[in-house]
């Protein structure tokens, strides 16, 4: 198998390694960013374990996932971008979380630009969606901003929340105007995987 990496101006994005979840235990031990995923409440390392597994084991099965997210002028892993799976849902879901340093400086917008061209030039996914809570203002912009559109409200375990999406042929459509070279994308020999 082939490893993918995608490439920004100040990103990398890449495939989990098991051991990855030390270096993402203070993103997910954070209060003020675990704000609109659980309400504040930390992950327990139980749980940090579980999700990194996820996404090694969904990147191998599908050849996509929630990449890692590594700045590449520090070399620090900052969070995750990229499409999982919500819950028990079928749809596919694109999601970021970035370390609150990282906040309101473009990181996300950026991140998820790349992973959403990725999941339909290269995996040819036909439909993304997004959800998020109604508060969480800059995440919902930046689905705004990816051309993501609104389709509902509901309540998931009493939670409020906002679901936004996008298919494949409406994000070429939204594209095409703007046609410019995208994120670099490399294969290389997967490491161990």
């Amino acid at each position: 198998m082939l490893s993918v990496t995608l490439e920004t101006e100040r990103l990398v994005l890449g495939p989990w390694q098991s051991d990855d979840w030390i270096r993402f235990r203070p993103i997910a031990t954070d209060p003020e960013v675990m704000r609109y995923i659980t309400g504040g409440i930390p992950w327990s390392d139980e749980a940090i374990r579980f999700f990194v597994d996820r996404q090694v084991n969904l990147y191998r099965e599908r050849s996509f996932c929630r990449w890692k997210l590594v700045e590449k002028a520090s070399g620090n892993l900052i969070g995750f971008c990229g499409v999982g799976f919500w819950r028990d849902r079928l749809d596919p879901e694109i999601g970021w979380w970035l370390a609150r340093s990282h906040w309101g400086r473009g990181f996300a917008t950026e991140a998820a630009a790349a992973a959403l061209r990725d999941i339909f030039e290269r995996v040819k996914l036909d439909r993304v969606i997004s959800v998020a809570m109604p508060a969480n203002t800059a995440s919902t912009r930046i689905m705004q901003k990816l051309g993501l559109e609104f389709q509902r409200e509901f309540e998931n375990e009493g939670v409020r929340l906002v679901e936004y999406a996008i298919g494949r042929s409406r994000y070429f459509q939204a594209a095409a105007p703007n046609a410019a070279p995208g994120p670099a994308s490399t294969a290389s020999p997967a490491d161990g995987l």
